[in-house]
């Protein structure tokens, strides 16, 4: 790891003084620092290109800011093979799970080689309306179908490789990959996974059903989630929070496993679970 490359969300890092420092530390330890030719000037806004305009020139990209702003880095860089480490300047940040007073220690550890690369699962999710396909998309973390504004429950028919499986009336549905499970399919009930685990979580969003429940299923399976026919309102298809798709009555959604897979540096002093508790079990001691 020599040419370092940086992406900042300059709504989180006031006047860039952690980019600063994290130049500085990189050129400290013999690396060079590899920035966009225009900083993003809108937190988010424009960042897509940014990623794509570096990702030639470099062998890792640290991104600052939160977890969004990791999940958009992401989203970009895993067509380049680039690995990639979050410097968290959110707030629980579970993929920037670098912190700020880490900054130097985790340079270090960079070009020491004192770093693991894990290999995440993503999902491709195929969209159809009207019985045609309509859109393409992956997610790193998760795909979820929600009302689009409206008050009435929704109706979402489940199914596990062509196979039914349950009709779940509620709010919608949240299929995440293992890195996705301490996103929104955590808010909504679902379970935590070791995010190297290789499966696919489906949880459903305020169900209107008692018994209802999330469920796991191994990575070879075919999620296909249908909306109801009865359901003239609009539905919405988010993906990993980024982009969205309008849906209807009739329309499906299928989501399965992705032949792609996103890098992420992890030092090797950061344990998963020992991260888990001090950003959710000991926050809730304080």
């Amino acid at each position: 790891m020599k040419n370092i490359g940086i992406i900042t969300n300059n709504e989180k890092d006031i006047g860039f003084a952690y980019t600063n420092m994290l130049i500085e530390s990189i050129r400290k330890f013999g690396g060079q620092a590899v920035l966009p030719t225009r900083t993003v000037t809108r937190g988010m806004d424009g960042l897509d290109d940014e990623v794509a305009e570096i990702c030639g020139k470099c062998d890792l990209i640290i991104c600052l800011g939160g977890d969004g702003t990791f999940i958009k880095t992401a989203r970009t860089a895993y067509l380049f093979d680039i690995p990639i480490l979050g410097i968290n300047l959110g707030s629980l940040g579970f993929l920037t799970d670098i912190e700020k007073g880490e900054i130097d220690k985790a340079v270090e550890c960079i070009f020491q080689n004192n770093f693991v690369i894990e290999e995440r699962m993503m999902l491709s999710s195929k969209i159809y309306k009207d019985g045609k396909l309509f859109a393409r998309d992956v997610s790193i973390n998760d795909v979820s179908i929600s009302r689009a504004g409206i008050l009435r429950i929704l109706h979402l028919s489940t199914y596990i490789d062509d196979n039914f499986f349950d009709m779940f009336p509620g709010d919608g549905i949240v299929v995440a990959t293992p890195t996705g499970s301490t996103a929104y399919s955590m808010s909504a009930g679902g379970p935590i996974a070791e995010p190297t685990a290789k499966l696919i979580i489906v949880t459903p969003i305020c169900p209107h059903l008692l018994y209802s429940r999330s469920f796991v299923a191994s990575e070879e399976r075919k999620i296909k989630i249908c909306v109801s026919d009865g359901f003239e309102h609009k539905a919405l298809v988010t993906v990993d929070g980024q982009k969205n798709y309008e849906i209807t009555g009739g329309d499906y959604i299928e989501i399965e496993k992705s032949d792609s897979t996103v890098k992420i540096l992890k030092i090797q002093s950061k344990n998963f679970f020992t991260v888990l508790r001090n950003k959710i079990y000991d926050r809730k001691e304080d």
